[in-house]
């Protein structure tokens, strides 16, 4: 149509998967970009904008349409299609004119809400037959790690991926936060699950947040430009599970005690309170300031990586400026508390162990499962006042009370066969890591610093440091601990039991 009114082709504006029914493609797509560059200035000489048929500008309501076509010719440009070869601009809208735009946006529109409408229907048909226990795929998307072949299709698991997803989730449980995960795979040079140059912290966030890794599946609606949400029950079983139920909980677990801000220097780790440190005078975060080792004239050697207060560094007010030695005074700290910090769980489980932590991890998803369903039950029977919610919420609270029941049958069954070990094996644990935290290898010495980070974060609320007295307080989660240190004296006290007025 261009060559035939020898108009020259300068841009070819497409907007795939944005959506001209709900008018995506005029706020956020190409199309309105074309628009809003036209109103500033961009085709001083006029332009035209030829199109297959009107539906490709819009297939909103008539009214909507036919706004945005008096938007677009009152800018200068004129609309043309190649359906009917016709040409629209302004002044030249007259009766008939008006009348032909606004009977097609009106067809376009009805067949577009009735498509909707059906495709919404098949999909709606599809999640009635899911909860109905027929596993059938819905669609050949599936999670990167997994793959839809065959007729009927079924989910075939990539191996080389799912290995790659289990090993940040070991990662994970070693201490390591997202960021780290990410530069580990690039360093690795471990392929990525899509076109990206290489792995990002987003991605690893979106792997350990997903249930679809352990074989969970939520089914979700999303009008046409409209927000994501999820509809109806979790599906369990409905992919192949390449993630233990117990790993997946101990990361969950692990990745909320390491919601911390911030957590060390890269790989070094250097600061294993980073996030917990604050300054009891003014409230700002203790920064490290890293100076490193130091050889004195005597020959012995000091570390100078001290802990400062931030808001003294940037003059913000505060007059707390001691400089506190991080070695000096997290090895105090250490002494107080790691033993506490620590617990079976914290070491490498057994087999046997890792079964029961599975099933225990199941009993508290089904728990907590059952408890929504219960709570929404409740809502509804209290607003319609109808018996059948009301009989639904005595069920489910039923079915909740006796999963209760079971899951601290598993949780008491779990601690017999983890067989608690005396006090003098445990210090002997903790003690190797310590030891393991100035190991010479950085990977020794990365693992078992991040291992002791995660324990502390779990422990500790947060530990401030006070200048006078020059004393650190350490705010337990289970109690208070209290350490205090000058040149001449070091005490400290653990009483979970107390808890300060």
């Amino acid at each position: 149509m261009a060559e035939a009114h020898g108009w020259t082709v300068v841009e070819e504006i497409v907007d795939d998967g944005v959506s001209a029914f709900r008018g995506a493609h005029a706020d956020v797509g190409a199309l309105g970009q074309f628009v809003r560059a036209v109103e500033d200035g961009a085709y001083p000489d006029g332009v035209v904008l030829v199109v297959e048929r009107l539906d490709r500008l819009s297939r909103q309501t008539p009214e909507v349409s036919f706004a945005a076509m008096l938007r677009m010719t009152g800018a200068g440009v004129v609309v043309a299609t190649v359906d009917g070869n016709r040409q629209y601009r302004t002044g030249q809208f007259g009766m008939a004119e008006i009348i032909e735009v606004i009977v097609k946006a009106q067809l376009s529109y009805e067949e577009s809400a009735k498509k909707s409408e059906r495709v919404g229907r098949a999909w709606a048909k599809k999640r009635e037959r899911l909860a109905g226990g027929d596993m059938r795929v819905l669609t050949r998307r599936a999670p990167a790690w997994l793959r839809v072949e065959g007729n009927p299709p079924t989910f075939v698991v990539d191996e080389e991926r799912a290995a790659v997803v289990r090993r940040i989730f070991d990662l994970t449980l070693k201490g390591m936060g997202k960021q780290s995960i990410a530069r580990q795979l690039n360093e690795d040079a471990v392929p990525t699950f899509g076109r990206a140059a290489g792995w990002h912290a987003s991605t690893i966030q979106k792997i350990l947040a997903s249930d679809a890794v352990v074989g969970t599946f939520q089914p979700h609606t999303k009008p046409k430009g409209g927000t994501r949400e999820a509809v109806g029950d979790r599906i369990e079983g409905y992919f192949p599970p390449i993630v233990d139920l117990g790993l997946h909980a101990r990361a969950t677990a692990a990745r909320k005690a390491r919601s911390r801000a911030t957590r060390g220097k890269g790989r070094r780790l250097a600061n294993i309170f980073s996030g917990l440190a604050t300054c009891y005078e003014c409230g700002a975060r203790m920064t490290l300031r890293a100076k490193g080792r130091k050889t004195r004239a005597d020959g012995t050697v000091i570390n100078e990586d001290y802990l400062v207060c931030d808001g003294y560094q940037r003059g913000t007010g505060c007059k707390h400026g001691y400089h506190w030695n991080l070695q000096r005074w997290g090895d105090a700290i250490l002494d107080l508390i790691l033993d506490h910090a620590f617990e079976e769980r914290h070491f490498t489980p057994a087999n046997a162990v890792r079964k029961m932590e599975s099933n225990i991890a199941k009993l508290e998803r089904d728990l907590a499962a059952r408890e929504e369903k219960a709570a929404t039950a409740l809502e509804l029977a209290v607003e319609s006042g109808r018996d059948e919610p009301k009989a639904l919420w005595t069920r489910l609270v039923g079915e909740a009370g006796e999963l209760r029941s079971e899951l601290e049958r598993a949780q008491s069954e779990l601690v017999t066969a983890r067989g608690a070990v005396s006090p003098e094996e445990h210090q002997a644990r903790v003690s190797a890591l310590r030891v393991s935290m100035d190991d010479p290898d950085a990977g020794v010495r990365f693992e078992a610093r991040s291992r002791v980070m995660h324990a502390l974060g779990e422990l500790i609320e947060s530990l401030e440091f006070h200048s006078e007295p020059r004393a650190v307080f350490i705010d337990m989660r289970t109690g208070w601990a209290t350490y205090i240190m000058d040149d001449h004296f070091v005490g400290g006290v653990f009483d979970p039991k107390y808890i300060p007025k």
